[in-house]
């Protein structure tokens, strides 16, 4: 299996994101960071009452949801750009799963 993941922040809601491409299956999936939405909420004090970051999370969670088919990095690249992410922004790297 070959996977790879990237970390970006979304450029609608400004939530930052992990996006995995399994090149061997074709599908790209998205899920929230975690580990950074954590530092995020420590470091900045009322944003977890914040209506439209609760907006935000929730439309986040609706892309986490699906699989994306793609066959290739082009294609992957052209998706995450229609998403408004730029190529520049992300570098993705290999996981290797025993």
């Amino acid at each position: 299996m070959n996977l790879y993941k990237a970390h970006f922040v979304h450029p609608h809601t400004q939530i930052p994101l992990i996006v995995y491409f399994n090149e061997s299956n074709g599908h790209v999936t998205f899920e929230k960071d975690n580990e950074v939405l954590e530092i995020l909420l420590e470091l900045t004090e009322g944003m977890a009452a914040n209506r439209t970051f609760l907006e935000n999370m929730n439309l986040t969670s609706n892309i986490c949801q699906t699989q994306y088919p793609v066959n290739s990095f082009h294609e992957l690249y052209e998706f995450l750009e229609a998403l408004g992410v730029n190529k520049d922004d992300l570098s993705f790297q290999q996981l290797f799963i025993h």
